[in-house]
């Protein structure tokens, strides 16, 4: 990868914002045709707890679920609690709201996979996928405000202001593109977003930091231009190794890892995808050109330094 290091990164800066500007569009668009496939966690549903006499399968359950229903249910098996057979197995199952004959469906049916015990059978209301979602907004807000409190104090506040653009750049098209592709959106999304939220801005700060000490130690005769390209030179191996390195882990686990962690495993690989990017280039392109307008201190070749008597 020794010519991603011969790129000149910022003299494409405004093309990588407009870039990120269509992105951030088409994602927005499909956000608000298409909207978001809400779980029960955020639109109200039926959580039953449900333990079988002998070893079932995850998918098992799954098939006769949506043979008997036709919906496709959040399952998680759990530890099972009080049963005195050894093989015995105990499910999670989330589904949005049954009907009556839905219920009594799923509950016939299920007796195919042999004996079972209802332990408990509650309603999500609407007013408590509401509080959810509305706790989801906040953890994610308040970790942007405190990120952008961190990089002011470490760094400075335009680059403060630039990672959590390129943060917000993140979560937008993460959820488009899981807006496109109608996958469900539950409580693990929330998770999947920080967590995107934590690998991009490691990535940005590596980024920042590098901008910001090499701005203070130009070489004689570099451009403000040339200084922001040879720090991105000089991360962007690292930044693209480790994203690859993290990436092919989230392929292993969409194909590996079946169906239960699928949702989960492809917002992270969205989120990394798009983190990668404007970590490397979104966020630095944005503080460039904000830092070169801001009092025009930057844009001219540097001065040699005087010498010391």
């Amino acid at each position: 990868m020794g010519f991603l290091t011969r790129i000149r990164y910022m003299r494409y800066a405004k093309q990588y914002l407009v870039f990120a500007l269509v992105t951030i569009l088409i994602a927005v668009g499909s956000l608000l045709t298409l909207g978001l496939n809400k779980g029960i966690d955020f639109s109200g549903g039926l959580l039953l707890d449900i333990q079988f006499e002998k070893t079932v399968s995850t998918e098992q359950v799954r098939t006769v679920i949506t043979q008997a229903t036709g919906i496709d249910a959040q399952i998680q098996q759990v530890e099972v609690r009080g049963a005195e057979n050894p093989g015995a197995t105990e499910f999670l199952v989330r589904t949005p709201e049954l009907t009556d004959e839905q219920k009594d469906s799923l509950f016939k049916n299920l007796l195919h996979l042999g004996s079972y015990e209802v332990i408990s059978e509650d309603a999500v209301s609407a007013t408590v996928s509401s509080e959810l979602t509305q706790k989801a907004l906040l953890a994610i807000g308040i970790a942007l405000v405190l990120q952008v409190i961190y990089i002011s104090i470490r760094f400075q506040f335009r680059m403060g202001v630039t990672a959590v653009v390129a943060l917000l750049h993140d979560i937008i098209i993460t959820a488009g593109v899981l807006s496109l592709l109608q996958v469900e959106i539950n409580s693990n999304f929330v998770a999947a977003a920080l967590t995107v939220l934590g690998y991009s801005m490691n990535d940005t700060v590596v980024v920042m930091d590098r901008l910001r000490e090499n701005l203070h130690n130009r070489q004689k005769g570099e451009s403000f231009e040339e200084m922001a390209t040879r720090s991105i030179q000089e991360v962007v191996t690292r930044s693209i190794y480790t994203g690859v390195s993290v990436i092919l882990m989230l392929v292993a686990m969409i194909v590996l890892g079946g169906s239960t962690i699928l949702d989960f495993a492809l917002t992270l690989l969205v989120g990394t995808l798009a983190g990668t990017y404007s970590s490397i280039v979104v966020a630095a392109a944005l503080w460039y050109l904000w830092e070169r307008n801001h009092d025009g201190r930057h844009p001219g070749p540097a001065k040699a330094k005087p010498a010391k008597a």
